[in-house]
């Protein structure tokens, strides 16, 4: 009786022991690596979802890409990425053509980094008191100075983002003959032209008989030189490293 007592304790203990390993060595470890998998679906998950609104975000800008577009295009003809100047002077060619002038030289500068417009100190001149009256005394702290001196003009408009690393000039002087309302027209086309161009000198001459070479052409033909100053916006230089990279 004690016999088949202590076996049957010992087969309890037995199968308690074996259920134990069991759990240990085999229901514990699936019980992590679902619990591991069940947080890694959890992070995917969570990561797809920021992805799919950024993307949805993309979608959302790309359907107005045109439109970016279309306000760029002028912006990029006017302060071009390179000097473009064959395209500048088709440009020219046709204002002259439109302008019934001559297009007789241009001259293009090397580029030049950009120096910000510092605005001009004016000197105030000094406020003298009338003369005195024999008769009469003035006291000097009561004579006001006139209001218009006080002002120191408008100042130059800047902007932090243009800088002398992304931002050059090149000067240009043109040459033209014409009349001289047709030589002004030119010059208000080239301020208005898709290339932006800063005017900075005009001067004109009274042109020359090609026969003679001294007596002036008739009809108030005039020789005119233009001289100003176009931009260009200068890549970074990753920018332009890639664009080098085969």
């Amino acid at each position: 009786m004690d016999k088949n007592r202590l076996w049957v304790v010992a087969s309890v203990l037995a199968m308690g022991a074996i259920l134990a390993l069991g759990f240990l060595l085999g229901i514990q470890p699936q019980l992590t690596a679902t619990a591991a998998a069940n947080s890694e679906r959890a992070n995917v998950e969570a990561t797809n979802s920021a992805q799919a609104a950024v993307l949805d975000q993309l979608k959302t800008d790309f359907a107005g890409i045109e439109v970016v577009r279309a306000e760029l295009a002028p912006l990029s003809a006017s302060v071009p990425t390179g000097t473009e100047m064959p395209a500048f002077v088709n440009q020219l060619s046709e204002l002259a053509a439109q302008s019934q002038v001559t297009l007789t030289g241009i001259t293009v500068s090397e580029a030049q980094a950009y120096a910000p417009v510092v605005a001009p100190v004016l000197a105030v001149p000094a406020v003298e008191a009338p003369a005195a009256d024999a008769n009469t005394t003035t006291d000097p702290t009561t004579i006001p100075a006139p209001a218009e001196l006080a002002t120191a003009g408008v100042p130059p408009v800047v902007d932090p983002r243009i800088s002398a690393t992304n931002f050059a000039s090149l000067g240009v002087q043109i040459q033209i003959s014409g009349d001289y309302d047709r030589v002004l027209d030119f010059v208000s086309g080239l301020q208005a032209g898709s290339r932006l161009f800063l005017l900075s000198g005009l001067s004109t001459v009274a042109a020359t008989s090609p026969a003679d070479g001294a007596a002036p052409a008739s009809g108030g033909t005039v020789d005119a030189t233009i001289t100003g100053l176009v931009y260009v916006l200068v890549p970074p230089a990753g920018a332009t490293a890639a664009v080098a990279a085969p």
